[in-house]
């Protein structure tokens, strides 16, 4: 068999960014399919296969029945509004359409739709999640760029716009504030007093509701990777706007001393009663199976202490339990788990179950002999 590589015209390519626990060179191609052509997926890789026109998925999308990936949802929208194959392809073959690229943006459910910051990086994966809730008015959570382009895409799904909801200070979730603040006046909602971009405040309590176009924002104070970080439940709709608390992909950085480990724990445990469906996350796509989602978050810190406690059965520096307990991570993120031990090593010094001697850490009961 001989396959006519020649008629693939390509159509994105998305790499997996550093940090990920597995990571993906994502190549994607549009080629026209002979006619009466019918698929037969392995199944060992796909679970099942059918033909939908885009608008036919996007919608299913739109309605929560099913839930894809970025990358897909960018592919879909590609394919959208071309009347047929032919302008598909021309469409795609247009190089310098491809270079310009746009503003990648998708609707995740009746209330809920994402914008995807163009501040692609280590820290922030393939960028920051921007949400608009409601419809007229709406309420847009984490603008996180000053981009043109960016918070014209947010604005063409928002509308008029009824507040700013901050889920923490972080410059990559509030980055656009200012700008968005100036386009339409609304009110900036944050956990503290403290400027966002700049602009000042009107202060969320714990529990406090943000309410605008038939959705309703309930607040939660979730300390931990930030220690004004809130959480936003979607009231009635057992969904969660969790910002860096839970990703969509590896698992929050606790970078002391503004983060904590403590506080962390406790938030999760928190969210985990909450009982929830849907997590829209902070980076990286949105996730389903709420309880079980932050379970794994769990067994993943719990992992982690015991690794940190037996690399201290000998005295170790910093540097060296992140050696020791992060080998499947590469060295080149060793400065981002540093953070992590850090964090750890905090919480086990508060438990009384590590000390340090000067620069070396090591279990209390340690009795010197190695």
């Amino acid at each position: 068999m001989t396959l006519a590589t020649d008629e693939l015209v390509p159509a994105g390519r998305w790499v997996t960014p550093l940090g990920s626990p597995l990571r993906f060179d994502a190549q994607f191609f549009v080629v026209r399919a002979p006619a009466d052509w019918e698929p037969d997926p392995d199944p060992s890789e796909v679970d099942g296969a059918y033909w939908a026109t885009p608008d036919e998925a996007l919608a299913e999308l739109a309605a929560g029945n099913e839930v894809m990936a970025p990358p897909t949802i960018e592919m879909l929208q590609r394919l959208d509004g071309h009347g047929n194959v032919a302008a598909i392809l021309a469409s795609l073959r247009n190089v310098e359409w491809q270079t310009q690229g746009e503003v990648l943006r998708a609707r995740l459910s009746p209330q809920v739709a994402v914008v995807l910051a163009p501040n692609p990086g280590l820290m922030t994966g393939p960028g920051t999640n921007t949400y608009v809730v409601g419809s007229g008015p709406t309420i847009v959570i984490d603008p996180a760029v000053a981009d043109d382009a960016f918070l014209e895409s947010v604005l063409e799904i928002a509308g008029r716009v009824a507040a700013i909801a901050i889920t923490h200070r972080h410059s990559d979730h509030t980055g656009g504030v200012a700008a968005l603040v100036e386009r339409t006046g609304a009110p900036v909602r944050a956990f503290g007093d403290d400027l966002v971009d700049g602009i000042e405040v009107r202060p969320v309590a714990e529990g406090d509701e943000i309410s605008a176009g038939g959705a309703a924002l309930r607040a939660l104070h979730t300390p931990g990777h930030a220690s004004d970080h809130v959480s936003y439940e979607l009231v009635g709709a057992k969904s969660l706007f969790a910002g860096d608390n839970i990703l969509g992909e590896g698992t929050a950085v606790i970078a002391p001393p503004d983060g904590n480990m403590r506080d962390y724990l406790f938030s999760l445990y928190r969210l985990r009663g909450l009982d929830l469906e849907r997590i829209y996350t902070g980076h990286f796509k949105s996730l389903d199976g709420g309880t079980a989602v932050i379970d794994e978050y769990l067994a993943h810190r719990a992992e982690r202490r015991r690794s940190v406690l037996e690399a201290l059965d000998n005295p170790q520096t910093v540097d060296e339990v992140v050696a020791n307990v992060y080998t499947d991570t590469p060295e080149q993120l060793h400065v981002i788990a540093r953070f992590q031990v850090e964090a750890m090593l905090e919480l086990l010094q508060e438990e009384g179950l590590v000390e340090t001697a000067g620069e070396f850490w090591r279990r209390s009961d340690f009795d010197g002999q190695t």
